[in-house]
């Protein structure tokens, strides 16, 4: 049973470990500064909880001081931290790209000698590099075509790992990932400069990569804390951080995007109905991918989103949860696009029969030509395609959510049910993001107020 002591503001916790080899009693110490704020009966809650958190610690060898190397505790913090959060696949692998870059810059440094002025020079490194956070895209050389011509594509994705989809878009011109590059060269057999070259080599590091660092460098140290390894947050609030260069979301207004469909109309029913239900529905990209026939409510016109469809390189397309707990929602649309939905299974009914036992039936909606799920990279391609044809403003698949969005706030419609539509999982994310469209409908409402109510002898003082 672990022992709490009261010392000034602060409670030292003690536990016992046993006996050494030399039969002397081994104890762990670590300080907790609890919120200045509880009541005494949360403030003896909060002390129980920490002291049997650090007890179970103690009993399963976590124990750690500010000796331990920051690349020892990142080891630790993703079996312990990460590992119980149950965070979707594609963070996990996010954090695990990041940290390695942390890892080979601050991983050697002691957690408790690592400095702000450590933190601050590592930011500025990145911020003077290019590509950190494997941004760099690799396309095919003409060595790559010529060797793979006398080879089945089967064969190299069978022994590379990978899907099928990504050695099409290949031979397109499409890009892939350097993880992916190297698989493929791998399985080919030959150097990977001989089959690959970058596409972007100077591509320059934003502040945003730096936040990103800062975020998950933040989220370790803040958790170092609480397991009593560290005093203090050597990072927070005593790094000089770039400004956030975000861009303000584009999209388009009432009357491009009433041209944008108007031209819609003529193309063929896949991206008919997907490009049209992104607008119409403001989805994220990865639930329109994760739809399925079984979401879809025909008869009161309302379809529900379940799931998303994600991507990690070198694992392909899987289902995953939603962004967050409110993302899983139900949403009204129009008739017509249930009318569209109509036609494309009908189309997707033809096209399944052409290839028999070869279909497999994931009841995804948007699917290759086999009933696998569709990489959205293909209607965001198409997209781009068919904006390029028209001369219309250059939009991408996120775009069209924030068309949605835009349209409906400037529209009059209530924040609170935009963002329930949006799946955000707080109101006051919707209002960040969208303030520009808020502001703009506020100064409308006030010019409408002065049309109407601000008589003319008021005007002329």
């Amino acid at each position: 049973m672990a022992n709490i002591q009261k010392r000034g503001n602060s409670y030292k916790i003690t536990v016992s470990g046993g006996y050494d080899v030399n039969n002397k009693k081994i104890r762990y110490y670590m300080t907790y500064n609890p919120p200045e704020d509880l009541s005494p009966a949360k403030l003896k809650k909060e002390l129980d909880k920490v002291a049997h958190e650090f007890e179970e610690k103690c009993n399963l060898g976590y124990v750690m001081d500010s000796n331990i190397k920051l690349i020892e505790f990142i080891e630790i913090w993703f079996k312990n931290y990460v590992g119980n959060k149950n965070l979707s696949p594609v963070t996990v692998r996010g954090y695990q790209n990041e940290s390695l870059k942390i890892i080979e810059e601050l991983g050697h440094i002691k957690m408790g000698q690592i400095t702000p002025k450590h933190i601050q020079d590592f930011y500025a490194k990145i911020k003077g590099s290019t590509g950190v956070r494997g941004g760099e895209k690799f396309t095919v050389t003409p060595e790559y075509l010529a060797t793979v011509a006398s080879m089945k594509q089967k064969d190299i994705s069978d022994k590379a790992g990978i899907n099928d989809d990504a050695l099409r878009r290949l031979k397109k011109g499409g890009n892939t990932t350097r993880e992916i590059a190297c698989k493929v060269a791998d399985a080919i057999g030959k150097d990977f400069d001989t089959l690959f070259m970058s596409t972007n080599p100077q591509r320059e590091v934003s502040n945003e990569t730096v936040l990103h660092y800062h975020k998950l460098l933040n989220n370790i140290m803040n958790t170092a804390v609480k397991w009593g390894v560290i005093a203090f947050n050597p990072i927070e609030k005593r790094v000089e951080l770039p400004k956030s260069d975000r861009k303000e979301p584009a999209y388009m207004d009432d009357k491009e995007a009433l041209a944008f469909l108007e031209l819609l109309e003529e193309e063929p029913i896949k991206y008919k109905l997907a490009l049209n239900l992104l607008i119409f529905s403001g989805l994220r990209r990865g639930e329109i991918g994760g739809l399925k026939w079984s979401d879809i409510d025909f008869d009161d016109k309302i379809i529900t989103v379940k799931r998303a469809l994600k991507y990690i390189a070198g694992v392909g397309l899987f289902e995953g949860e939603t962004k967050t707990f409110k993302s899983r929602r139900s949403i009204k649309l129009p008739d017509f696009v249930f009318d569209l939905f109509k036609a494309y299974k009908v189309w997707q009914l033809e096209e399944r029969l052409k290839v028999g036992d070869r279909w497999q039936d994931h009841d995804f909606i948007f699917t290759r030509w086999n009933g696998e799920p569709m990489s959205l990279d293909t209607i965001g391609g198409y997209l781009k395609k068919f904006t390029d044809k028209h001369g219309l403003k250059p939009v991408h698949l996120h775009s069209l959510r924030h068309t949605n969005a835009s349209i409906l706030i400037a529209s009059g419609v209530d924040l609170k049910t935009v963002s329930s539509r949006l799946g955000h999982s707080n109101l006051s994310t919707t209002g960040n993001i969208y303030a520009h469209v808020i502001n703009s409908a506020d100064a409308k409402a006030s010019d409408a107020l002065d049309h109407i109510l601000v008589t003319k002898a008021r005007k002329a003082q």
